[in-house]
């Protein structure tokens, strides 16, 4: 009789690699999809600062792009009118929060930003 592996070994070695091969796929796939919503949200908190000025606190619940919060600072190309176009959030901003017992006149305010990846920012004024 000769050494050889039988039909049944065979077929369990396929499989469990098999496994193997689909676990590593998934992982892939997980990791793949994490590194661009990580690069989504670096590149979304970047956006969101063009609505974190004092323009901004006009506009509560009203939904703004960038170039309009901008539009003081006579943006002049053309492309860069466009980008900014497209830039849009939806703003929320809270009442004054309290701070307690702080004798120098301020106010803190929550500013919301709601797009694909929301974020939350405060604002000290007077």
């Amino acid at each position: 009789m000769r050494k050889a592996f039988t039909l049944m070994e065979i077929m369990v070695s396929v499989v469990l690699i098999a496994i193997v091969v689909l676990g590593i796929i998934k992982l892939q796939k997980e990791n793949i999809f994490m590194a661009k919503y990580i690069a989504g949200r670096v590149q979304s908190e970047l956006s969101n600062t063009l609505f974190l000025g004092k323009e901004a606190l006009k506009y509560d619940k009203d939904e703004k792009d960038a170039y309009t919060l901008l539009s003081s600072m006579r943006i002049r190309k053309d492309e860069s009118k466009e980008i900014l176009k497209k830039i849009k959030r939806k703003i929320y901003i809270s009442e004054p929060l309290p701070i307690g017992e702080i004798p120098i006149p301020i106010e803190l305010r929550a500013v919301m930003l709601k797009s694909e990846y929301s974020a939350r920012f405060y604002r000290i004024s007077r």
